[in-house]
């Protein structure tokens, strides 16, 4: 058996270019360390690791599940392919940050908020844990502290600050609520370390949505569980860019549930990161992963779908037998490298051909699986076609562009993939380009389809994935990712307000954005009021998971535009928290929480 089968196709391949190559691409380089030759991976197997990593001499994170993230060096990889505890290897693929109004559309109190007012029965998220996996948190931010001036989050993991040396991971810099709360009242010993700052804003923008108290606003502008406790995970960036991957988020969730889980507290996870990369079918680990935490503790996670709708880097065509397609799709000026991802069943052979911007040559590609590379007008191509593998159905066909030795860029303009079908029957092909958080502007295909556009990991099993619509027009959002046009859709579950939200911003006050970043936290926090209800206040142990799922979708209020629930764009339809709670709770609508978002 060949051991390729172990690895996912980026890792392949990646490990078949030269480290000058290696390093010109974004999603190759993911997870490698020149320093060393070392590279940072993620890790499906079975029985110990204890006896392959101490043979082989490298780190593993034993994660919940059959799960790990691991170091190790490039010329141990064959001998650990050859242990039957590994059964697969990934890629960390880059993750990406998916870019208070909204509140009285979602079926919340729009009443201020105060903490004497928790007593009276409203639902404020007290008594559960909300993680925030994130750009960070201005923890300094009166919102995210107590009237008594203690900070709110319980853990702060900062990845992005060096080694403390004394956390499970090897990475960062962990805070107690001790040490926050110190560093606020200036009574921290002299030189203390404090978390650094969010200087996107992100996070601490989504942090308000979900939990914000609203005291830098006189409590007008409380997020969603406002009495909620906080854990917040500052996910480490790539050195020489902005995103980060799916090791340090896996290693984040890993983290938060298992300090719910310690706390005794349920816990809801929110994640306003995605990437295109993969076959968004639930297959990679990073989404069985998700799926799995689902069964440790009492948590719920939950999943903006992205801003890829219009963002033209998704494509689906059919192919009928005995036919050629042609595929045009453009590369903006300046890119200093590409990918293209193609899946398709692997029952049906074709084989392919690549015209470049000048349109003279193509370049022929045989169907069956190996490595093809052609260097021309200064670039390097690489065709690399795999197997399915044990977790995989489908056969990837993975398109890589490069620049030259002494290049900067590729060439910009009109490409175009032709696929030459066999002949069995007509095929649906999914190609999908880098998101557009990592791309050039004019970087799309020409044929694109606004279907299927939805991030990973939003489209992971057991999380809740959340779309986007404009809560002051009651118009689903047109940059919001879909799900699949054909097929009974899974996802999205819902949507949620995701245009000109108002939400906390470093230094104390607030902020405008939009994207369905915006639109999940909103949901995490109605899933924190749920699990308060039925957990904390002892009304339904059992509210948690894909029970809170279920309340949910039942509750959603159909938006206009859309004759038939579930759909692939608003999924069961807009948030309405208040006809989510189990009948006959609270009545009339605004006692639901003067607290809530």
């Amino acid at each position: 058996m060949s051991m390729n089968q172990k690895l996912d196709t980026s890792l392949s391949l990646s490990l078949r270019l030269s480290e000058e190559e290696r390093m010109k691409s974004t999603l190759l380089r993911t997870g490698y360390q020149r320093d060393g030759k070392l590279w940072r991976l993620i890790l499906l197997y079975e029985g110990s690791l204890e006896e392959v990593s101490r043979e082989l001499s490298f780190f593993a994170i034993p994660l919940l599940g059959n799960f790990a993230i691991i170091e190790i060096a490039e010329t141990k990889l064959p001998a650990l392919l050859e242990y039957p505890q590994v059964l697969y290897l990934e890629l960390p693929g880059p993750l990406y940050q998916e870019e208070i109004t909204g509140m009285g559309a979602s079926c919340f109190s729009k009443r201020p908020f105060s903490p004497e007012n928790d007593s009276d029965g409203t639902l404020t998220g007290d008594g559960t844990a909300v993680a925030i996996l994130d750009s960070g948190v201005d923890f300094r931010h009166p919102d995210f502290c107590t009237p008594e001036g203690r900070s709110r989050i319980l853990f702060y993991w900062d990845q992005s600050l060096p080694y403390d040396g004394s956390n499970r991971y090897r990475l960062g810099h962990i805070f107690t609520e001790e040490e926050l709360s110190l560093l606020l009242s200036g009574a921290a010993p002299s030189g203390a370390v404090a978390p650094s700052p969010d200087s996107s804003g992100h996070g601490t923008h989504v942090a308000g949505i979900c939990a914000g108290n609203g005291r830098a606003s006189g409590g007008r502008n409380h997020g969603a569980a406002p009495m909620a406790s906080l854990l917040v995970v500052k996910l480490k960036n790539d050195a020489s860019s902005v995103f980060t991957d799916y090791a340090n988020l896996m290693l984040a969730v890993d983290f938060v549930v298992r300090c719910a889980n310690e706390l005794e507290m349920p816990l809801s996870v929110n994640i306003s990161y995605g990437s295109n990369d993969g076959a968004h079918n639930g297959s990679s680990l990073v989404e069985r992963f998700l799926s799995e935490v689902s069964f440790f503790g009492k948590n719920v996670v939950v999943a903006a779908t992205g801003n890829e709708g219009l963002s033209r880097r998704h494509s689906r065509v059919t192919v009928n037998p005995g036919t050629s397609r042609l595929i045009p799709f453009r590369i903006s000026p300046g890119e200093q490298s590409m990918y293209l991802q193609l899946w398709k069943p692997y029952a049906e052979t074709f084989s392919y051909g690549l015209f470049l911007p000048d349109g003279k040559e193509e370049l022929i590609v045989p169907g069956t699986p190996g490595l093809s590379r052609f260097n021309r007008e200064d670039m390097q191509l690489f065709f690399f076609i795999n197997e399915p593998g044990p977790y995989q159905p489908l056969q990837e066909v993975f398109l890589v562009l490069l620049p030259d030795t002494g290049r900067q860029s590729l060439a910009s303009g009109q490409w175009q993939l032709r696929i030459l079908s066999g002949e069995k029957q007509s095929v649906p092909v999914d190609l999908w380009l880098p998101s557009r958080e990592a791309t050039g502007q004019a970087t799309g295909f020409l044929e694109p389809s606004a279907y299927g556009t939805l991030t990973i990991p939003s489209t992971a099993k057991n999380v809740i994935s959340v779309g986007g619509y404009d809560s002051s027009l009651d118009v689903f959002a047109s940059f919001s990712g879909r799900g699949f046009e054909f097929s009974q859709p899974s996802a999205p579950n819902l949507c949620a307000p995701a245009v000109n939200i108002l939400s906390t911003a470093p230094g104390g006050g607030y902020t405008v954005r939009t994207g369905t970043s915006m639109a999940a936290p909103f949901v995490t926090g109605a899933a924190s009021l749920l699990m308060q209800y039925g957990i904390v206040n002892g009304q339904d142990p059992f509210l948690y998971g894909e029970k809170i799922k279920a309340l949910l979708q039942k509750g959603a209020r159909p938006l206009p535009g859309f004759s038939v629930y579930p759909n692939p764009s608003a999924g069961w339809g807009a948030l309405c928290l208040k006809d989510s709670l189990p009948s006959g709770i609270l009545s009339p609508a605004d006692s639901v929480s003067q607290n809530v978002p």
